[in-house]
């Protein structure tokens, strides 16, 4: 136990990942009963390409697969696109934050001894739509490290591991046809922290929170009010032969974002489907299969005819609660620098500069200071679809779906994080 106890009190993670606290009295002769605190507090954004590069404003516009993590209401937010009673998404997000020499992912101060921190991170995620309903299943992994010269040695370096991952389902409904969008359901956490050459577990954690959301768009507006909610998730460790415990605990989470879209798209279309198209012209009856390939053809190209130009504007105001362990992956402790919940204010922009071919997207974001001896940093964002081909991968997707490549960036003071994905141009 007491080696186990040593370990944890060398190891805090700041950001998507980990910190571990150090217990009360590990430097005296007495045996400490406050439990070691592992605190998941977020630093720098972590997700896809689109919500990287719109800086992580995202709850407003939350949508598709994506949206399953930040808004458990985008389950049932239907796109200008979606013209089937019954529908489906999948999408994978992978994104990558070790390309710099030193890179910082923690906010390290200077007297820290880490030497370099990376993170990876990839999602797969599944939306199922039907008429308002919606149901969203999202997965996460995320794995963290951090490299650090011992200290007492004075030469010898030290490495540590943090495997983490996430899985969201919820549930969601459109009111007044999808004009107040609501969701709630389960998110189930679970963590792996290792350390040394060998890699081996230092202890394994998981427990079970919930979240919830509302969206707000109403029909041809250009705007959109947003909430989400997260609540928070300990779960804890026993101690051995009655010492102190170890909890993992993930902080709760609220987010608030507004998003306005200018141009003539429509930012917020009334939900038609192809059995709307064939009530309005053959009433309740039986319709044949060319009669609904017509009818596909007509939305599909009824969309197309719709102005493409538009530029949105979309707004984010996240707050993390704050922690009172110590913090930083830096191999000593450092205390938190507030108690009050960390606030990080939120801009992005996007645009379909070139017709049917190209988006582009940029932002910029704070990440309040965690450590004491630091200072928060802004960052900039951008990213970029690009329209590929039509491929229907033998019949398994659906018509006039175009594949798409997607790349999104993050960029600090000591750091860089990368994003790419494939879906579907719409």
């Amino acid at each position: 136990m007491n080696g186990l106890r040593l370990r944890l009190s060398q190891v805090a993670l700041l950001g998507v990942a980990f910190l571990v606290a150090r217990a009360a009295g590990a430097q005296t002769t007495e045996v400490s009963t406050k439990p070691t605190v592992v605190d998941t507090s977020l630093g720098p954004i972590v997700g896809g390409t689109r919500y990287l590069g719109l800086a992580g404003a995202f709850v407003a516009i939350a949508e598709g697969n994506e949206g399953i993590a930040i808004n458990p209401a985008s389950d049932a937010v239907r796109s200008g696109y979606s013209w089937h009673d019954f529908e489906y998404g999948v999408g994978i997000d992978v994104s990558i934050g070790a390309w710099l020499p030193k890179n910082d992912i923690y906010n390290q101060p200077a007297s820290s001894t880490t030497t370099k921190s990376s993170a990876f991170f990839g999602s797969l995620g599944l939306n199922l739509y039907y008429g308002y309903a919606g149901l969203g299943l999202a997965a996460e992994a995320r794995g963290n490290a951090a490299t650090a010269q011992d200290q007492a040695q004075g030469t010898s370096p030290s490495s540590l591991t943090a495997n983490y991952g996430m899985v969201h389902a919820s549930l969601a409904y459109g009111f007044y046809q999808g004009q107040l969008v609501l969701g709630a359901g389960p998110r189930l956490i679970g963590m792996r922290l290792g350390g040394g050459s060998s890699g081996s577990s230092i202890f394994n954690a998981a427990g079970i929170g919930y979240e919830a959301g509302v969206i707000v768009k109403p029909h041809h507006a250009q705007y959109r009010l947003a909430a989400a909610v997260k609540a928070p998730v300990t779960a804890t460790v026993a101690g051995e032969n009655g010492g102190p415990s170890t909890q993992l605990h993930v902080p709760w989470e609220l987010a608030l974002g507004f998003a306005y879209q200018f141009g003539a798209r429509q930012l917020n279309p009334r939900l038609f489907t192809v059995t709307d198209y064939l009530r309005e012209r053959s009433g309740d009856g039986e319709p044949t299969k060319a009669e609904i390939d017509a009818a596909e053809r007509h939305l599909f190209e009824r969309y197309q005819s719709r102005p493409r130009f538009y530029v949105l504007v979309t707004t984010e105001l996240a707050l993390v609660q704050a922690s009172n362990a110590h913090v930083g992956l830096n191999f000593s402790d450092r205390e938190t620098t507030s108690n009050r919940p960390l606030i990080s204010p939120r801009l992005g922009v996007e645009s379909e500069i070139i017709p049917n071919l190209l988006r582009l997207r940029g932002g910029s974001y704070y990440e309040s200071a965690r450590v004491a001896e630091t200072n928060g940093r802004f960052h900039g964002t951008g990213g970029l679809d690009v329209r590929l081909f039509e491929w229907s991968v033998f019949g398994l997707v659906k018509p006039f779906d175009y594949w798409q490549l997607s790349l999104g960036a993050d960029g600090a003071r000591s750091y860089l994080n990368t994003s790419i994905s494939i879906g579907f141009w719409h």
